[in-house]
């Protein structure tokens, strides 16, 4: 976490990484890598609640799958603009004191341009165009330091705005990179909803004025529905947003005894909620991070449950340290709603057909049922579902529908 301090000059000479990381650019196998590790890195970021490390796990992943060469989480006041605060990666010994005491954040147009954008939709400065140099974008006071740290393109998203700051996540590339793709932005857009979810968290754990906030006091001030369980696989807390979602549901409910158990009315999904939680439980003891989604329908009423493996390495969590457990987030829809098949299609990079798929696939609907009501065979829709899996670098159904759900339901 960076502090303020006096005003310290921009680094000369070698301060400024001027050669690109080592690291794998086999065009060949740009396809599903740009897409395989998805529920590493959703992983990889919330254990960073849970360590005192900030969120350096998260940046060492995100640069290596990325190529990046430099970037953070800025926080910027807007009256007068400045960066009060940055998590960064890759940059120069005293690059953040100079920047938090200069003017560059009122001036930087890779600021200026993610701070513009809708919160949770990255976009590339270059706009994925390779054509364009960066340099051409710069204005005088920033050119120069971009073209002596070498960078070709920079990624970023608005990840929340309040009265008068705005927190800004950003990931500058080398040159010798090239530009970022559009299909690159397609997997940022999968975790920008839980980069904002994991740096809100974290203010509230640990920027709160109350020091011995936990995760679970921390959750209730979250607007996602949201349920801990600890290694019995019990509820330890319901967030606030969950409650009122549980109270209004008619099939979902935590018991109320001393098991405190989430629970159905419906027998069948009973059974398959109870097991995915233990399985979860399980998951994290064994250090597998394995997403579970299943869905649960009362009428024209739809619940996602979307089941992660929580490791408990830290007190923060609220819960023993070198403990398990896991996070469940709720996600409700109407069942008769009409997926965006135009954002299924750019998102997940796929034909029409695939995209009428994958919207069965987020309402929770089987291979069989999927074929009987786009009238199609089992072998095609199962094909249809191959080839998600293979475009978008999933090993498993399970990944790609957890996904789905988290991203459009």
């Amino acid at each position: 976490m960076s502090k303020d301090t006096n005003d310290a000059p921009l680094p000369t000479g070698g301060g400024l990484q001027t050669t690109a990381p080592q690291v794998v650019t086999d065009e060949a196998s740009v396809g599903m890598a740009e897409f395989a590790g998805y529920n590493e890195l959703v992983a990889t970021l919330y254990r960073c609640l849970n360590t005192n490390q900030g969120f350096q796990p998260f940046f060492d992943e995100f640069q290596r799958r990325f190529r990046c060469l430099q970037g953070g989480i800025l926080g910027i006041a807007d009256h007068p603009t400045r960066m009060v605060y940055a998590w960064t990666f890759g940059y120069p010994e005293g690059f953040e004191q100079w920047f938090l005491n200069s003017d560059m954040a009122r001036t930087d147009e890779a600021i200026r341009h993610f701070s513009a954008l809708p919160p949770r939709q990255f976009d590339a400065l270059t706009g994925c165009d390779p054509s364009v140099d960066i340099l051409d974008l710069m204005g005088p006071e920033t050119r120069e330091w971009v073209a002596r740290a070498g960078l070709g393109d920079s990624a970023g998203m608005l990840v929340s705005r309040g009265e008068s700051s705005r927190v800004v996540f950003l990931a500058n590339r080398h040159r010798d990179e090239g530009n970022y793709t559009t299909a690159e932005l397609m997997q940022m857009n999968l975790l920008a909803p839980h980069i904002e979810t994991a740096v809100g968290l974290f203010h509230k754990i640990y920027q709160s004025r109350t020091e011995n906030e936990t995760l679970s006091m921390a959750l209730d001030r979250i607007s996602k529905p949201m349920v801990v369980f600890n290694e019995l696989a019990r509820v330890v807390h319901c967030n606030a947003a969950a409650d009122a979602t549980l109270a209004s549901h008619p099939g979902l409910y935590v018991t109320d005894d001393s098991e405190s158990r989430l629970q159905s009315r419906n027998p069948g999904f009973n059974r398959k909620l109870n097991d995915a939680i233990l399985t979860a439980v399980f998951n994290a003891r064994d250090g597998v991070q394995d997403t579970i989604t299943l869905f649960d329908r009362v009428g024209n009423e739809r619940m996602a449950v979307c089941i992660t493996p929580l490791s408990m390495t830290s007190s923060a969590t609220g819960l023993p340290s070198g403990k398990f457990g896991a996070l469940a987030e709720l996600i409700t829809f109407g069942a008769a709603s009409s997926p965006d098949l135009a954002k299924l299609s750019d998102l997940f990079n796929c034909t029409n057909a695939e995209a009428r798929t994958a919207g069965h696939l987020m309402q929770g609907l089987s291979i069989g049922e999927i074929a009987e009501v786009e009238r199609l065979s089992v072998h095609t829709v199962r094909d249809y579902v191959k080839s998600l899996l293979a475009k978008n670098g999933y090993r498993r159904q399970a990944e790609l529908v957890g996904a789905l759900v988290r991203v459009l339901a």
